[in-house]
């Protein structure tokens, strides 16, 4: 499987990838260009404030696998992604990904089971995060999706008006993020590629 970068100053960059990381799923090259695309244009949103461009972000990336969300923010210009994985071949993935680009002083990768590993990680990085991205893999269920999202929120590593980005492919899901988390978060834009859905979502 070839993976490239389809944004930024690393556009055309062949990550490594493998299909033999467990669970290995990464975000398309046309869904990640529009996720980019669509940060471009909500950046000019008042409702954004007080983020204006993508060097204002520290981007937590959950369930990273090859990290082919992660490093195309990097590739945007993001000042640094945190990226979580348990498995060991992905974590060999980002690490080799992050060499290649020469990305060491933007990256920091974290290697445990989510939602447990955020309490040890909020310790280090309390209200630090500004864009949590969270594209688990398919065998996650709709309620360990609500219980991880429930725990980042928890966590106090979210800075007061923190941006989410959740990308998932149960529709269901969508019904309850609006529903249960609606004290907690302002959806700002919907959208589906595909059997791909997208919430973007900002901190209230």
């Amino acid at each position: 499987m070839v993976l490239r970068l389809a944004t930024g100053k690393f556009k055309g960059k062949v990550l490594s990838s493998s299909d033999t990381a467990k669970e290995l799923r990464p975000t398309q090259a046309v869904v990640r260009e529009a996720i980019i695309s669509s940060f471009r244009s909500l950046f000019l949103s008042e409702n954004m404030d007080p983020y204006c461009s993508f060097e204002d972000l520290e981007v937590l990336d959950l369930y990273s696998g090859s990290g082919s969300m992660g490093f195309e923010f990097l590739s945007n210009g993001v000042k640094k992604v945190n990226f979580i994985e348990y498995d060991p071949k992905c974590l060999k993935l980002l690490k080799t990904n992050m060499l290649s680009m020469k990305l060491e002083d933007q990256v920091e990768i974290y290697r445990g089971e989510l939602p447990r590993v955020l309490k040890n990680f909020s310790s280090r990085k309390k209200n630090e995060i500004d864009l949590v991205f969270f594209d688990p893999p398919f065998k996650l269920s709709v309620e360990q999706y609500l219980v991880t999202l429930k725990a980042v929120l928890e966590s106090g590593l979210t800075k007061p008006k923190a941006l989410f980005l959740m990308e998932y492919k149960n529709k269901e899901l969508e019904t309850q993020l609006l529903s249960g988390f609606s004290g907690e978060l302002e959806i700002v834009k919907t959208k589906n590629y595909g059997d791909c859905f997208l919430i973007w979502a900002q901190k209230k």
